[in-house]
């Protein structure tokens, strides 16, 4: 019997599948990106044929390893099966705004403001106590 994609996806609901972009390949040189989330809270990321059964794959580490030795790895591979199952399932998302683009408008609102910080516990904006007035 052979296994498809479909078939996969109705086993492992849980897993987020990805099917290359390169879909002119024969079906025996295409793959599917499989990502999901293990009971202890780490990932695990495979590069499975295009039926999206595999062996072989990556654990990273939520607490520890991955995390500690590529800082920002666990979070964006997290984003990513996120993405993949709002896809799976329908859910439309808005593009996030790069790490670069909330720098740079915090940059901006600092230069803009420079006696005021924002304080994330009340989530309000309130003038800086190291500034007189």
């Amino acid at each position: 019997m052979q296994r498809t994609l479909e078939d996969f996806k109705r086993a492992f609901p849980d897993r987020a599948v990805y099917l290359t972009d390169d879909r002119d390949l024969p079906v025996e040189d295409q793959r599917t990106l499989v990502i999901f989330q293990g009971g202890n809270g780490d990932s695990y990321v495979q590069v499975a044929p295009a039926h999206g059964f595999a062996i072989e794959g990556v654990r990273l580490c939520t607490s520890g390893g991955a995390s500690s030795h590529c800082p920002g790895l666990t979070v964006a591979i997290a984003e990513a099966y996120r993405a993949m199952q709002d896809a799976r399932n329908g859910v439309s998302r808005s593009v996030a705004p790069s790490y670069g683009d909330l720098r740079r408008e915090v940059d901006a609102w600092r230069r803009r403001a420079p006696g005021y910080e924002y304080d994330p516990v009340m989530e309000v904006i309130a003038r800086s106590p190291t500034v007189e007035g």
